[in-house]
């Protein structure tokens, strides 16, 4: 299988006290986290133009690339810059 480009927000359990996924639930079937592969911090800009990058414009992003109970390897990503309402996001699954 290639890579596949998902970008759907999924709901995830987490540890009580760490931010690393447990469980995620996508298209109402709930994946069960057996390894995390990578985990990076992301707070660049993206594809903004030089001359829009604002302290403020940056992303937010915890990534997380994970294998689930059944082999297969997702990155996912919790999009923190809404402190209030923080999401999970499936970016993709991965060969």
């Amino acid at each position: 299988m290639m890579e596949e480009f998902i970008s759907e927000r999924i709901e995830v359990e987490k540890a009580e006290t760490s931010p690393r996924p447990l469980r995620f639930t996508w298209r109402g079937e709930e994946h069960e986290v057996e390894q995390v592969l990578r985990e990076w911090v992301d707070t660049g800009f993206g594809e903004l133009p030089a001359h829009s990058r604002k302290w403020y414009n940056r992303r937010h992003r915890r990534h997380y690339v994970v294998r689930d109970a059944k082999g297969h390897v997702f990155e996912i990503y919790l999009d923190y810059a809404n402190h209030q309402k923080r999401t999970w996001w499936l970016l993709e699954r991965l060969a």
